[in-house]
């Protein structure tokens, strides 16, 4: 059983060691696709990761989510793995033994897994890089508009056709798509881990955003402000309940 991941990044210092140690578990190639970080996230990758692979990508100087979709429906198509990982930084594909897990989809032969999403949230950015984040943040709440196709089998797929963000898709498949609902799995979103980290993430996205993203509305939840992350905070707070045991 080979698993790939391909993990989109732009200045991820603080998430790409949290990301890393979670994949670097049960995939055997791992692929940093990355716009120019101008912050310390691939001497990270490169320092603690050194079998993980880098390679980039060119925006501009600017948040450009075309561009992003084409790199998410294109980085896997010449891989030979039993299953793909599409991702950005702070999403954990999450089972309590994947492994397993995809040995036992492969033999049914399922192209897509299914895949339920969840929104992970705390007051704090968590602070220890030995322990899986998995471990550290268990609380938060069902999303559906997470619910991404975010793993799949390449030889059993001939296009992803990811729309903004990966929230939805048009697979082309090659065979029958099979699912077993009792084999699913969880996609932990590990997005609102604390506000002054969001303030700082969501500014600095703000300030690249491109004129495509702003007539197209991809990323426009980054030109709130800091008034977005409050309320969002104060909302999910009323959902929150244990997703992991």
């Amino acid at each position: 059983m080979v698993i790939e991941a391909f993990i989109l990044c732009y200045n991820e210092e603080r998430m790409i060691r949290h990301t890393l140690n979670h994949y670097t578990k049960f995939c055997e190639r791992i692929t940093i696709i990355d716009n120019n970080s101008t912050d310390d996230s691939i001497n990270l990758a490169k320092k603690y990761y050194p079998n993980v692979n880098v390679e980039f990508f060119d925006s501009g100087g600017q948040y450009r989510e075309d561009l992003q979709i084409n790199i998410r429906n294109n980085c896997w198509k010449n891989s030979r793995a039993d299953y793909v990982i599409v991702c950005d930084m702070d999403e954990f594909l999450y089972a309590p033994d994947i492994r397993q897990h995809l040995t036992l989809i492969k033999k049914n032969d399922v192209a897509i897994p299914i895949v339920y999403g969840y929104n992970m949230v705390s007051e704090t950015f968590p602070g220890s890089y030995e322990t899986d984040i998995t471990e550290q943040v268990k609380v938060g709440f069902r999303e559906r508009f997470l619910d991404k196709n975010i793993i799949f089998n390449p030889s059993l797929v001939k296009e992803m056709n990811y729309g903004p963000g990966s929230h939805f898709c048009q697979p082309v498949l090659t065979a029958e798509k099979r699912i077993d609902p009792l084999l699913d799995f969880k996609l932990l979103h590990y997005k609102f881990l604390n506000k002054e980290y969001l303030y700082n993430k969501h500014t600095n996205y703000a300030e690249r955003m491109s004129e495509i993203n702003k007539q197209r509305g991809f990323g426009r939840e980054y030109l709130m402000g800091a008034k977005y992350v409050d309320d969002t905070f104060t909302m999910v707070n009323k959902y929150l309940y244990q997703v992991i045991n």
